[in-house]
């Protein structure tokens, strides 16, 4: 069975509203769910948070607040949040449902795109970080994943669920939610973001659209973002000559390490491009408002040609010059250690140096224990000890860990591990769902017994009367709270419920007398206890019982029960008949509850005429007889 066809929320409805339909996406932080918002009969994607992070108070706080700026952001290109909400423990953002591809996918389909199609879509990520920087909102997060190529041709950016008001992005700190293969550089050096960031990571994305590859690679996050920081950018041109000098300068202007040094924002992108495609290629440097940016650029075309490859494991934390494309100042330890690194590679050398990175112990991974981590926190904690995290992650059930949290890694993490091993996350989908199961035709010990092989507990159990169950056999299930259970309901492992074992049928006890009722009873511990009531009866005789009830209508094992005696039949005074018709004669008796048989040579047809009157009865006028007999009618001749 898939994980998605145990999902609980499928078939739902959440907040009164949206009717779950499938899951079609999940992550590390949320799930994301097709729905149908049945109030507006429009299909949408609805984005749920995963339980650890809604127990966060503070996360849930920041979310909301998120949530309402980005719906402030209506724009062709920008993906539309339509509503946002937190019932019980669920945190959920409902987006606008947009069926088609990422440029992810196209990626991995074409590698390498078009310049019409590169540009196209790059102009339509600008127009939307255009709107949105307007609005004061970053989107932190540009990368391929993000952009929705629809079926119908639209291209939209979507998950600005990431992005913050500018006045609250100053401080990201260890909670850095950008991806590092499009990450600017002042984040990783000072933590800090402006509209430029996402500018920065713009330029990543032209450039692998136009080139089919990453700027910077490698087999670590850190590696990655220290090329970021230090490297400089290569040209696209030298990949894919059909690059115009125009764009790839564009693409220079927009990933210059110092934010000062590149466009001023999303529109003045979006212009120098718009003039690139409208100008010969010769000129190229005037499509830049900024002659600095351009002639740095220049500059770094010679600059790059000199400078070798450099390599490095951890990032400088200074400012950087962009002509030179090298730090110019350091500050921080992490630059001294990074310094004393590669001092004691050098001093080392040879073989020595070969062996430890190669046989001896800095071949080996280090030990990493990330049960119970974030799928971020995990990918860190690996990746930083030297393995290498591969898609896809699976996803298991486990009593313990909370859903979206990581449970452990495929292979297993053992110690002598080599570097550059690739492990796959576990990720755990919570506490499995159990289908309660049918409790037919079963005793109460087998099906306890089932139910504890089922991680359920029984709690309690008592026992009813019953005319249907034998005794023994469970009757019914109720959860703790009291509510009924039926066969199919959704149970976790660790949940506890309450069962009612039938007690057999109450021994018949109609017709006898008090005495022997109560005697009949007290032998199966029922307790014959009140004044008996007493109604007529023309099945039973009188004294004796005619049924046993109890307040509520069950009858426990040791409880108290009434008995209802019999009077005997109703006795019921003949009435009078003479001078009414035979057919109201004949009524009257009837109502009274007697069985009339008449006596008359007039058809009945004629029973209501004034004429065809009614004699006399038997038993005659007076007579008390039992409801039900017989009375003759004795009718005009």
């Amino acid at each position: 069975m898939s994980a998605e066809s145990n999902d609980r929320l499928v078939g739902t409805v959440l907040d009164g509203r949206y009717r779950i339909e499938s899951r079609i996406a999940r992550g590390g932080m949320a799930k994301v769910y097709l729905a149908e918002d049945t109030r507006l009969e429009r299909q949408v994607a609805i984005k749920i948070m995963h339980d650890h992070l809604t127990d966060d108070g503070d996360y849930a706080v920041k979310f909301i607040r998120e949530a309402r700026h980005t719906a402030r952001l209506a724009h062709p290109n920008i993906m539309s949040v339509f509503d946002q909400g937190h019932v019980d423990d669920t945190l959920y953002l409902v987006m606008e449902y947009l069926p088609g591809m990422t440029l992810r996918d196209l990626l991995n389909d074409y590698g390498t795109l078009t310049i019409e199609q590169s540009l196209d879509i790059t102009q339509a990520v600008l127009q939307a970080l255009s709107v949105a920087h307007r609005e004061g909102i970053l989107h932190r997060d540009v990368k391929p994943e993000n952009v929705i190529l629809v079926n119908d041709g639209r291209i939209k950016i979507g998950d600005f669920g990431l992005a913050r008001p500018v006045t609250n992005a100053t401080d990201t700190g260890k909670s850095l939610l950008g991806t590092v293969a499009y990450i600017a550089p002042e984040l990783l050096t000072r933590s800090q973001a402006d509209n430029r960031s996402d500018l920065y990571s713009v330029g990543i994305m032209l450039y692998e659209m136009l080139t089919g590859k990453q700027p910077f690679t490698g087999e670590t996050p850190m590696q990655v973002a220290v090329q970021h920081a230090q490297q400089p950018m290569p040209f696209a041109a030298e990949s894919n000559p059909t690059v115009s000098r125009a764009v790839d300068d564009i693409i220079q202007w927009a990933t210059q390490k110092k934010p000062s040094d590149r466009p001023k924002d999303a529109r003045s992108m979006l212009d120098a491009l718009t003039r690139a495609l409208a100008q010969p290629d010769d000129a190229a440097t005037r499509i830049i408002d900024s002659p600095t940016s351009s002639a740095q650029i220049e500059d770094s075309r010679e600059t790059q040609r000199a400078l070798p490859t450099i390599t490095s494991v951890a990032a400088t934390d200074g400012p950087f010059d962009s002509d030179a494309r090298v730090p110019i100042r350091a500050r921080g330890r992490s630059f001294r250690v990074l310094s004393l690194l590669i001092s004691l590679i050098v001093i080392v050398g040879g073989g020595g140096s070969v062996w430890w990175f190669q046989s001896g112990p800095g071949s080996l991974a280090a030990s990493a224990v990330v049960a119970g981590m974030s799928v971020e926190d995990a990918t860190i904690s690996l990746t930083t000890a030297g393995f290498v995290v591969v898609d896809p992650v699976s996803e298991e059930y486990h009593p313990e860990i909370p859903e979206g949290m990581v449970i452990g890694t495929s292979p297993e993490i053992t110690s002598g591990m080599p570097k550059g091993t690739e492990v796959h996350l576990v990720v755990s989908l919570g506490l499995e769902p159990i289908a309660f199961p049918s409790f037919d035709n079963i005793t109460i010990v087998d099906f306890s017994a089932q139910l504890a092989k089922l991680g359920i507990g029984v709690v309690n159990t008592s026992k009813e009367f019953d005319k249907t169950i034998p005794a023994g056999e469970v009757l019914a299930a109720s959860r703790a709270d009291g509510s009924a259970i039926t066969v199919g309901d959704t149970f976790f492992s660790g949940d506890s419920v309450l069962l009612i074992e039938s007690a057999g049928r109450v021994p018949s006890v109609s017709g006898l007398t008090v005495a022997q009722a109560t005697a009949a009873l007290e032998e199966v511990d029922l307790t014959v206890s009140g004044r008996a009531t007493e109604e007529f009866s023309s099945t039973f005789s009188a004294g004796t019982v005619i049924a046993v009830v109890a307040a509520g209508g069950i009858i426990h094992p040791g409880g108290s029960v009434s008995l209802v005696v019999s009077k005997g039949p109703e006795l019921v005074a003949v009435p009078g008949v003479s001078g009414m018709t035979i057919a109201a004669a004949k009524a009257l008796l009837e109502n009274l509850g007697f069985s009339v048989t008449v006596l008359t040579e007039i058809p009945k047809k004629l029973w209501d005429q004034s004429w065809a009157e009614a004699i006399s009865t038997d038993p005659s006028e007076g007579t008390e007889a039992p409801k039900g007999a017989a009375i003759t009618l004795q009718g005009k001749i």
